[in-house]
């Protein structure tokens, strides 16, 4: 029995600048490779200013300097990543936001039939409360590839 499985052709690579990204990447470098497919490279970048009163958000000039700070700290980190990474023809995104929201939200915007993310294989507790990989396997509209990453 055969099946026309499609190859992907649009993949979104989720970069977190652990240790481990690397071995995402080289995996998303080797589908793309076996299936000419293009590489968006995305690293989400998360701030969760202080609150003030309870929960009350007090709006800070400063707060608006720390994003635009990690912003540009995130784009020149991702630069440096795909040279590294010999993925330089790969589109960068840099997001602000909830990782697991703004890699879903890519892959859509981008129409990717591909997410590649780490994940750690958490266990107990931690499971419970949920992860980055496991919010994205749940909200994603193409397929996920949640790569096992080595501790």
């Amino acid at each position: 029995m055969t099946t026309d499985i499609p190859p992907y052709k649009k993949i979104v690579v989720a970069i977190d600048f652990s240790t481990s990204s690397k071995q995402v990447a080289a995996r998303a470098l080797d589908i793309a490779g076996r299936n000419s497919a293009e590489i968006t490279l995305l690293h989400a970048v998360e701030y969760l200013s202080p609150l003030a009163f309870g929960d009350e958000l007090i709006p800070s000039p400063d707060w608006l300097l720390v994003e635009e700070q990690l912003l540009k700290q995130g784009e020149s980190s991702l630069l440096a990543f795909a040279k590294e990474m010999g993925m330089d023809e790969a589109t960068r995104v840099v997001p602000y936001g909830p990782p697991s929201h703004e890699i879903v939200a890519a892959a859509k915007e981008k129409s990717a039939d591909l997410i590649i993310m780490g994940a750690h294989g958490r266990r107990g507790l931690q499971r419970l409360l949920g992860s980055t990989a496991s919010s994205v396997i749940n909200h994603a509209t193409c397929d996920v590839l949640a790569v096992r990453l080595e501790s």
